[in-house]
């Protein structure tokens, strides 16, 4: 099989963090080497570790190395965190959809007509505004992805 030798060695890299002890500050660290020859051949060559070959069951890494392993975990492991955004709603507007009870609310983004779908779906709200007396919401289908919106009318 063709692979990409740089990939394998980034992953490598960023598992060796992993498995690092007796990090030395501006030093490097060592890191336990149960892994693929080659891979710890080309990762020496690259001046990331040590010379692997030898009967320690560790190898001592560069500060090079480990800044670039802890990187490179970090990148390839690290749980993504979401950011959410607040809809953005004009002042009148942000004041007539607080004064929509709570549940109310809820069904209205839960059931929104998506003219891509052909049926009422989630609505991921980015922003609204008030049009006369008519609160006007905007956002996007959580099924599709695509434009909706939704009209709220004043009570009574």
């Amino acid at each position: 099989m063709d692979y990409d030798e740089n990939k394998i060695d980034d992953y490598t890299l960023a598992l060796l963090y992993l498995v690092t002890h007796e990090r030395h500050e501006g030093l490097g660290a060592r890191a336990w080497k149960g892994f693929d020859w080659d891979t710890m051949n080309r990762l020496h060559e690259k001046g990331y570790i040590s010379n692997p070959a030898g009967k320690t069951k560790s190898v001592a890494m560069t500060e090079e190395g480990f800044l670039r392993a802890r990187e490179q975990f970090k990148q390839f492991f690290a749980k993504q965190t979401t950011v959410i955004s607040l809809p953005k709603l004009t002042p009148d507007a942000k004041k007539r959809w607080n004064e929509v009870p709570e549940q109310a609310r809820k069904d209205i983004i839960e059931s929104v007509w998506c003219p891509h779908c052909k049926t009422g779906v989630p609505m991921e709200l980015h922003d609204g505004k008030m049009e006369r007396r008519l609160l006007v919401l905007r956002g996007t289908c959580k099924k599709c992805g695509g434009e909706v919106a939704r009209v709220v009318e004043p009570e009574g």
